[in-house]
């Protein structure tokens, strides 16, 4: 939690370069960039895989990896994740400074030099990537038990057809917002792969509250919990409606569902006056993807539970205490990285088998960020490899290179101006 530590009441990674300080003016909007040493957010988009044109659906869903990939690139957003008061949820990406000074010093801030960079050029052993999501909160209740920021620069976003897009002539709104999430990717001597864990919001008792989890692993067949549908949970949750229907949840609001029910004025989504929310459950309870267990893994739950009592004991008062990890995964043999690799065990294998490739939870995503994603993109490397980047039509945006297990380089290529 060294990155979240308080520093002048905010947490130290809101001090570290963000993509625009990094890249500057030719990313455009869709990446968030410091404005007066505020936080500054973005919408976040679906994100896919590395090679749009893979079949990497594990179960059946709502979301197949056509569908996700087809929002990724599109015009406007797509997949937008709403809370139960109607308010969309933004997105910030950080890097340290390790980070930073290898883009500037291998001259990758602009599209020619990333395209004709050597393509076993790894990231350095130290390197961060911190991708957070924030939730918009009332100026005059800020919750106490959330790492909170109080003047967050938000985009103003409007209607533009059958799209929503960030309003690039309005002036970013000043907002209070408070910490959903927080991916820490990192970079240990040895895995270039980078390991990916992520952290989560949690309750007075210590329980993940963004989100409940199925009670059973999905069925091959139709996708439920269990093979079976029904409410996930009778309890309300920062992005579960109560009741809702395992068929009807982990779904995101079309196109024109979006457009119709946004309210410009109020920046929330809204029907017959009440707030429409895009309800989320955890699909895989114990984020693995292979086999019947649905318990968390027992070293996550001993360090979660070291950590709570040294927070009580030291630092009682310290927001860090409301967040849990929820897991990590990286590879067991990060020797056998190579340039144009899908990083994924065989079909069936466990992590915890001798001749897993990937280790760590492979059925992680976070409630915040892969919200809609988790039938097809079942982890992190399901989009995070080192293949080719494509489009939709199968054109190669950026060649296969280690640098693509980082989506800044590729967003970078795609977005630019």
């Amino acid at each position: 939690m060294f990155a979240a530590q308080p520093v002048n009441g905010n947490p130290a990674f809101l001090s570290y370069p963000t993509i625009g300080d990094v890249f500057g003016a030719a990313i455009g909007s869709k990446f968030a960039s410091k404005r007066l040493n505020l936080l500054a957010v973005a919408p976040r988009a679906l994100k896919g895989s590395n090679n749009f044109t893979a079949d990497t659906m594990r179960f059946p869903g709502p979301s197949t990896p056509g569908s996700i990939n087809a929002g990724v690139r599109q015009a406007g957003f797509a997949g937008l994740l709403i809370d139960q008061s109607g308010q969309p949820i933004f997105y910030a990406i950080h890097m340290n400074q390790r980070f930073v000074d290898f883009v500037r010093a291998k001259k990758l801030t602009t599209k020619a030099e990333i395209e004709s960079a050597d393509p076993n050029l790894e990231l350095p052993t130290g390197s961060v990537e911190l991708k957070s999501a924030w939730r918009v909160v009332p100026k005059g209740s800020i919750p106490s038990n959330y790492i909170t920021v109080t003047e967050a620069s938000v985009p103003t976003l409007k209607r533009n057809g059958q799209h929503l897009e960030i309003d690039e002539s309005a002036p970013p709104r000043t907002e209070t917002v408070a910490l959903l999430a927080l991916h820490v990717v990192f970079r240990p001597e040895g895995h270039p792969e980078f390991v990916w864990a992520t952290f989560e919001h949690v309750n007075e008792n210590g329980v993940r509250d963004l989100a409940p989890a199925a009670a059973a692993q999905p069925s091959v067949d139709n996708g439920l919990p269990g093979g079976v549908d029904g409410p996930i949970s009778a309890q309300d949750f920062t992005l579960y409606k109560n009741g809702t229907l395992a068929s009807a949840a982990n779904h995101f609001l079309k196109d024109d569902a979006m457009v119709t029910s946004f309210d410009e004025k109020s920046q929330t989504f809204l029907s017959g006056g009440k707030p429409v929310e895009t309800s989320i459950y955890r699909l895989f309870a114990g984020s693995k993807s292979v086999g019947t267990g649905i318990g968390e893994d027992g070293d996550v739950t001993d360090l979660n539970t070291s950590m709570t009592s040294l927070f009580a004991q030291s630092a009682p008062n310290d927001p860090r205490r409301n967040y849990r990890l929820v897991g990590a995964i990286w590879m067991d043999k990060p020797q056998l990285l190579t340039v144009d690799m899908p990083i994924v065990n065989p079909a069936g294998m466990d992590t915890d088998d001798p001749a897993a490739i990937v280790a760590g939870e492979d059925g992680l995503s976070s409630m915040a960020m892969e919200s809609f994603t988790q039938n097809s993109f079942v982890n992190c490397f399901s989009c995070h490899d080192t293949q080719a980047v494509t489009d939709s039509n199968a054109n190669v945006v950026l060649s296969a290179r280690k640098l693509n297990v980082s989506h800044i380089f590729s967003k970078f290529v795609i977005d630019s101006k």
